[in-house]
């Protein structure tokens, strides 16, 4: 999954339907985060992200100036992450908690807002079953 150039190009399309949106992008891998912030010129946050950079691009994020961000798992717990309205699994390890805590990222307490988390998997892969496994 760590190279489908597949799902990157179905990132692409999302981001293009969804742009005006809120966005975090999930991955479980940081060589794959830095190839989709290459790509969509998007601010990336892995665990070799200083924290003053960390703290800069999440403030850029609540205020409106930056869209997207991609991030490994270094976002999974513990921090507090500004609203996002869509969030896009593109690879995990598959574990429910992982799933929740991603899932909790954008569902953030306020009136009226939706969200959606759209995960991203490559198809006949182990991927698809444990996808279809959560949504049971």
């Amino acid at each position: 999954a760590l190279n489908s150039e597949a799902k990157i190009k179905a990132l692409g399309d999302f981001l293009k339907i969804y742009g005006r949106e809120k966005i975090l992008v999930f991955t479980r891998y940081n060589q794959l985060v830095y190839r989709i912030s290459r790509r969509f010129l998007i601010p990336a946050i892995t665990h070799q992200t200083p924290r003053e950079e960390r703290k800069e691009i999440l403030e850029k994020f609540k205020v409106g100036e930056y869209k997207a961000i991609v991030t490994s798992q270094v976002l999974d717990e513990g921090v507090d992450v500004p609203d996002a309205s869509i969030g896009f699994i593109l690879s995990g390890t598959g574990s429910s908690r992982e799933y929740i805590q991603r899932l909790g990222r954008i569902l953030r307490k306020r009136r009226g807002k939706q969200a959606k988390l759209i995960e991203i998997v490559a198809r006949e892969t182990v991927e698809t079953r444990i996808s279809q496994r959560r949504h049971r």
